[in-house]
């Protein structure tokens, strides 16, 4: 636990300043809604489009594993700063050169993958400063600001690609992001790093977390449930233009798995206090399931809309639990528990749009992505049996 911020109103402009810090790397949705134009103009493959859209989980992956280290020895705003750093360079190399190459290396697995990673690892530990014993709020609010950015970016970045150029328009917006991001830092108080909690039994090895039930039990849930969200961000839009739907509905449905995302990190966050991990996570992949069925149905605009809302809730639902989910699987190492959880969830959100595109595309893709979403269930239920045996270590929850 970090040490207490005393003033209530330095407390809100660290959370402020953290909170629009992850404004600017909810950036990495805006790649949904310039796909369709990088696909007409520039004619990426298929593949390589998933590619840069999965960079970013992926470099998050492992960026959340390293920020979480890092937290535990280093003042939050360094972490933000190194997280800030990372987006300008990757955004300068991609801007300046770009290419499939550089977009999916530097712009998305560089740029907003690892350095958003560390800089949600140094505004977590800033908010949690600031506000002790409030882990689920800070954790749900950040990550939920994260995702609101693609309800304000993707109108304005679809509109200027429209106009400008897919390139130019998130040159723009890419600019203006990298410079609300150095102010923040430069904003945001200094604050002291997190004082390691007392254990009489040792620190805890992420090989020995990961033997624990509910630990394993909830890595495989955030890697079911992830995957169908993320390939509707990658490629909603392209699946309605293939349908043949006006182009509004097209931007629609992307603002709509956006604004099911921001809720789903919201809601689930604030939801599992009340009634648990286990029932939200119900809720969650039964909403994937809905989804999988309302795009399998013939294709109109009104079933596309639902179906890619209830996408974005199931993308942003495990997201939002992470920090309870966390904290209910192991209590005496919840920091050590999120990172490898979070890794679990940023691995779905990376395979889910490759899968899509192996699977084939169209029905087949959201059939085999909806499938996980079966497997999930079975997890679940293992998950529920296994708690009610005998209790593990510092397990809670």
């Amino acid at each position: 636990m970090f040490r207490s911020v005393s003033s209530r109103r330095l407390a809100l402009r660290v959370l402020s300043c953290g909170l629009a810090l992850q404004f600017v790397f909810g950036m990495a949705y805006a790649w949904g809604a310039v796909a369709p134009y990088v696909r007409l103009h520039d004619h990426w493959s298929p593949l390589l489009i998933s590619a840069v859209f999965s960079g970013t989980p992926l470099g998050y992956g492992m960026g959340i594993i390293i920020g979480g280290w890092f937290a535990d020895r280093s003042p939050p705003r360094r972490l933000c700063w190194i997280g800030t750093g990372l987006l300008l360079i990757g955004f300068a190399v991609a801007f300046l050169l770009p290419s499939g190459i550089t977009f999916a290396i530097f712009y998305s697995a560089l740029a907003l993958g690892l350095g958003g990673s560390i800089a949600l690892a140094g505004a977590l530990a800033a908010g949690i400063s600031a506000f002790p014993g409030r882990e689920g709020m800070i954790g749900g609010t950040l990550t939920g600001s994260y995702a609101l950015a693609a309800v304000v970016q993707i109108p304005v970045i679809s509109y200027l690609a429209s106009t400008i150029g897919w390139a130019d328009a998130l040159r723009l917006v890419g600019s203006i992001m990298a410079l609300l991001a150095v102010a923040m830092v430069l904003l945001m108080p200094a604050v002291p790093r997190l004082a390691h909690p007392q254990q009489t039994t040792g620190a805890v090895s992420f090989l020995q977390l990961m033997r624990r039930k509910q630990v394993w039990t909830g890595f495989f849930l955030e890697i079911t449930a992830s995957p169908l969200g993320a390939y509707a961000f990658a490629t909603i839009a392209t699946y309605a233009h293939s349908l043949s739907l006006a182009l509004w509905v097209a931007t629609v449905a992307v603002i709509a798995v956006a604004v099911g995302n921001a809720l789903g990190r919201i809601v689930a966050g604030a939801a599992s206090d009340r009634f648990g991990v286990n029932r939200v996570f119900l809720v969650i992949l039964a909403l994937n399931l809905l989804a999988v069925i309302l795009l399998l149905l013939p294709g109109n605009g009104v079933t596309l809309l639902l179906a890619a809302l209830a996408a974005g809730i199931g993308f942003g639902g495990p997201a939002g639990l992470l920090s309870r989910l966390a904290s209910a699987s192991a209590s005496d190492a919840p920091n050590t528990a999120f990172g490898l959880l979070f890794f679990g969830y940023a691995l779905g959100v990376f395979a889910g749009p490759l899968i899509g595109v192996v699977a084939g595309g169209n029905t087949r893709s959201w059939f085999v992505l909806g499938s996980l979403a079966g497997i999930g269930l079975f997890v679940l239920i293992i998950r529920g049996v296994l708690a009610r045996s005998r209790p593990e270590p510092a397990a809670r929850g």
